[in-house]
């Protein structure tokens, strides 16, 4: 015979419940009069290590179990639990339940454990442990129209049939009750089931949720379900998609809002291109008269605006975005010349052929940026590539060139500074051509 872990007497003093067993994984009922065997509880995990009796006589035991159910409830002479607690699960174990580590609340409302696992040690409070545990649910179609009646049932599942006249109040969610709001109760049949209908008065997603609040032997318990009710689509332009700009002009970007049920804000966010310049929310409001909100932004960069009309009851949500583009700042000096003169009327610095060309070009700074030289040269009246390179510019902006090699003489060349997306070494901004500067090589 196995020894007893753990014993409860019930309230009336008419029976213990032992938490050991003669059989595996059971307690053993023992009339009180005259110590008799009258029953017994059975468990799945293993031996029971805790017992307590609640005042209206309800079983709750409790076994050592790193990988099955902890506790198991009982209603008295049951043969089978009608609720069992299992704990924090998973590949490594559970929570176990201490050796008489289970006890009632005066009232029966709590049991309450002792349980150890991984986190520690600590007590769990497990509410309407007598009552028997309720599933409630509610089927609402998946789509419905803003204004037109819907049906939804719903279920209330428990091993105990429920008491007449039982009831679930249903409540709706919407964009304009976000609280919730009251349709009142609905009965329950003898098998469970309810339904109800409602004319959704606003659109997006909405929400009904059945509770029932429980009885004598039964556990409090809700269910819901969501269904997208549509709205009316909402007019969002924003202007300058697509548009280039020279380095740093300003520009209006102005959001567009259509006519709308209510809300008539609108957000505009602002995202120059490059992982330094977090995308940013730099204005909130109302529209104006004519449905229109502006920022202006500095086009320092590529920039995406953004748009974000929230919706409201009756007008769906949109956002709308705008990408514009935007030039570097690049300009390139020649030095070292003897002198500039025009051929035609095309200024030329002129060289000795003993000379070299200095080009010195300035450029907006970004990190790792590089500019592209080209060379061309110009011959029986076209010009040709005579080659290029790219230079890394220094942390101020500025890049130091000079033309080695040996110069022919007679020929006409010309070079030019330029920012190529992507190539340049980010893509921050858009391609942008510097100015050709012209020189000529002579004796």
């Amino acid at each position: 015979m196995r020894p007893t872990n753990d014993f409860a007497l019930s309230a009336d003093a008419k029976q213990i419940v032992a938490a050991s067993g003669e059989s595996p994984y059971a307690a053993t009922a023992i009339n009180t009069d005259d110590l008799s065997r009258t029953g017994g509880y059975p468990v799945e995990a293993g031996n029971p290590n805790s017992a307590a009796i609640a005042p209206d006589g309800t079983i709750a035991l409790s076994t050592f179990s790193w990988y099955d159910k902890d506790i198991f409830i009982f209603k008295p002479g049951a043969k089978t639990p009608y609720r069992t607690y299992t704990y924090d699960l998973n590949t490594s174990g559970g929570d176990t339940i201490a050796g008489q580590g289970l006890t009632w609340a005066p009232d029966g409302s709590k049991l309450f454990a002792i349980a150890s696992g991984n986190s520690g040690t600590y007590l769990r409070v497990l509410d309407n442990a007598t009552r028997y545990p309720v599933k409630a649910s509610v089927s609402a179609p998946a789509k419905a129209t803003r204004g037109k009646k819907l049906s939804a049932t719903g279920k209330l599942t428990s091993d105990k049939s429920f008491p007449a006249g039982s009831t679930v109040t249903i409540t709706r969610t919407d964009i304009d009750s976000p609280k919730g709001k009251s349709l009142g109760t609905k009965t329950v049949s003898s098998s469970g089931t309810f339904s109800f209908t409602d004319v959704p008065p606003a659109g997006g997603n909405v929400t009904y949720t059945a509770q029932y609040g429980g009885a004598a032997t039964h556990a409090p318990a809700s269910g819901k379900d969501t269904v997208a009710v549509s709205r009316t689509a909402t007019s969002l332009t924003l202007n300058h998609n697509g548009s280039l700009y020279s380095y740093g002009t300003d520009v209006s970007f102005t959001a567009h809002l259509g006519s709308t049920y209510k809300n008539r804000t609108v957000e505009l966010w602002v995202n120059p291109f490059g992982s330094d310049k977090p995308n940013k929310l730099v204005k909130t409001g109302k529209v104006n008269s004519k449905g229109n909100l502006s920022t202006t932004v500095d086009m320092t960069r590529d920039t995406t605006v953004t748009a974000v009309f929230a919706g409201d009851a009756r007008s769906a949500s949109k956002t709308v975005k705008a990408t514009a583009y935007a030039k570097v700042k690049v300009s390139t000096s020649v030095s070292k010349q003897y002198k500039t003169a025009k051929i035609g009327s095309t200024s030329y610095a002129y060289f000795h052929k003993k000379t070299n060309p200095v080009f010195t070009t300035t450029m907006t700074y970004y990190k790792n940026r590089s500019h592209r030289l080209n060379l061309e040269i110009y011959y029986q009246g076209k010009w040709y590539d005579a080659g290029s390179q790219y230079f890394k510019l220094g942390t101020n902006g500025k890049s130091v060139v000079t033309l080695t090699g040996t110069h022919d003489t007679g020929f006409r060349m010309r070079m030019r500074a330029s920012y190529i997306n992507g190539s340049s070494g980010d893509n921050v901004n858009s391609t942008t051509y510097g100015a050709w500067k012209y020189f000529y090589f002579t004796k």
